[in-house]
């Protein structure tokens, strides 16, 4: 499927959820079944088929730590910005992880049709940095503002039951212990886990909130993921001496929209499901635009 064609079909799929609550088809709880299934079964799917079979290269160890740097340092200017808003306690937790949270998945057929399998590989290698911290800072945080649990073994505890961090640790056990799992059962367990994730494009749809487009909430957030997150890597480039090809991946990754799985993450712990939902949403339509355009500017000969 052509990048043009998957682009409509996401909007479609967005649309389908979003006239569907309207005509009282679809209900949030009906999306909160979608995500938990998307967080229990798709995203670990996922995981176990993508990060077991990453080529881990030491000489581009760079790309994860930047996405951590990256992702670190907005986290930090997150919680300043979201204290002085006033948040309710479930909006500034949701405010936090979405600000944080990177979805490389949106860019990586637009980085394999316009700049080939050498810059997909490395955009891999730089989501290995997001996958991580998502299965742990970014929960764990949500688990801190959620309210499910109150001191750090109880936060501790709802972090370890995090399904996606489990599948996280297992893949790379097989990675780095040179473990060749079937490539029938990696193919199929990708192919599950991207059908099961389409799931959260429509319970996208269902919860958005068009309110909220209005809202300084959203606008802080997309400024903070899309416009710091770039600036940020720029810095980051400088510091750990990326060029070429390895400087643009990192650039374009730092500025990728919202990932739709701090929507997930926030409809489990009970945070602004909405401001998640919304803004998730928005900084994808946004990425329709800008995501092409950078790959133009950001073009290695």
């Amino acid at each position: 499927m052509s990048v043009q064609l998957q682009i409509a079909f996401l909007i479609s799929l967005f649309a389908a959820g979003f006239i569907a609550r309207r005509r009282g088809w679809l209900l949030p709880a009906h999306a909160g079944s979608m995500l938990k299934l998307v967080m229990t079964v798709g995203l670990p799917a996922l995981l176990l088929a993508s990060v077991s079979r990453i080529p881990l290269h030491r000489d581009l160890l760079a790309l994860p730590l930047a996405a951590v740097i990256v992702m670190l340092v907005t986290m930090a200017v997150a919680a300043v910005i979201g204290r002085g808003l006033g948040l309710p306690r479930a909006s500034h937790g949701a405010f936090l992880i979405c600000s944080m949270s990177i979805n490389t998945s949106f860019v990586f057929p637009f980085v394999l049709a316009a700049w080939g399998q050498e810059a997909f590989s490395q955009l891999a290698l730089f989501d290995l940095g997001n996958a991580i911290l998502q299965a742990t800072v970014i929960y764990g945080v949500a688990a801190l503002y959620g309210g499910h649990a109150t001191g750090a073994v109880a936060i501790l505890k709802r972090v370890l039951s995090f399904p996606p961090l489990w599948a996280l640790a297992a893949a790379l056990a097989i990675n780095l212990g040179g473990v060749e799992l079937p490539a029938l059962l990696l193919n199929t367990l990708g192919s599950l886990g991207r059908v099961i994730v389409l799931l959260v494009i429509l319970a996208v749809g269902i919860l958005f909130d068009v309110k909220l487009l209005r809202s300084g909430r959203v606008a802080g957030v997309l400024a903070l993921r899309i416009v710091f997150g770039f600036a940020l890597a720029l810095g980051c480039v400088q510091l750990l001496g990326l060029t070429g090809l390895t400087r643009a991946v990192v650039l374009l990754g730092s500025a990728a929209p919202i990932g739709f799985s701090a929507v997930v993450i926030a409809n489990r712990e009970s945070l602004d499901r909405d401001l998640a939902a919304s803004a998730a949403s928005l900084s994808v339509l946004l990425a329709l635009f800008y995501v092409p355009l950078a790959l133009w500017l950001l073009h290695q000969p």
